[in-house]
């Protein structure tokens, strides 16, 4: 058993090299985090039953080695910031409402089937399996009529717009190794969509 004092010093001396490597390592990432040209596109507003819907498509999300990740049994997020935001002149724009996405998967190579989550935080939304690589893909990198809010929050008069990032291959792992892996992760740049009424488009 270590005493608490070696207990501190040890922490410490992690802590340091941590601080180390993000120091030598952040920059560089940060400066690409988006080298290989991870995009979201076609991002449309429809307005259904009442709500507003979010639909929109994500590209250059699927490399090799994220496929060989996911087949290797590593449990692999797509999230998804979404907000919706009103458009005004002269002043800046105001930040109506706002969501965060998780699409996940797990493949089980016992069963060869993806397992795909949705959820908003904790709460989960859906829950498919399939056998199909190509579908499993698609699960993830679409946003496929997501409610962002009630089209009765909006006002006629205004304009809107959503505006959409998405970070991948956010992994849970323990310490330390799980601020190390959120270097790894990339993400899009923001994109945005035209602009609409409380109609959608």
């Amino acid at each position: 058993m270590l005493s608490n004092t070696r207990k501190t010093f040890v922490l410490g001396k992690l802590a340091i090299a941590i601080c180390m490597i993000f120091a030598l390592v952040g920059p560089a990432l940060s400066a690409t985090d988006n080298q290989d040209g991870i995009r979201l596109k076609d991002i449309i507003v429809i307005k259904k039953n009442g709500q507003l819907l979010v639909f929109g498509s994500l590209l250059g999300a699927f490399s090799p080695k994220l496929l060989d990740a996911i087949h290797s049994g590593v449990t692999t997020k797509f999230i998804f910031d979404v907000s919706l935001l009103r458009s005004r002149k002269l002043i800046y724009d105001l930040e109506v409402t706002s969501r965060q996405l998780h699409h996940q998967v797990k493949y089980s190579a016992l069963k060869k089937t993806y397992t795909f989550h949705l959820k908003e935080g904790e709460k989960e939304i859906e829950k498919k399996v399939t056998r199909s690589q190509g579908e499993m893909t698609d699960w993830m990198r679409e946003l496929n009529g997501a409610p962002i809010v009630s089209g009765k929050a909006l006002s006629p008069n205004n304009r809107y717009y959503v505006k959409i990032r998405a970070r991948l291959n956010h992994v849970d792992f323990v310490f330390p190794f799980n601020y190390l892996l959120a270097f790894w992760g990339k993400k899009s740049d923001w994109s945005y969509s035209q602009t609409f009424s409380s109609e959608g488009m």
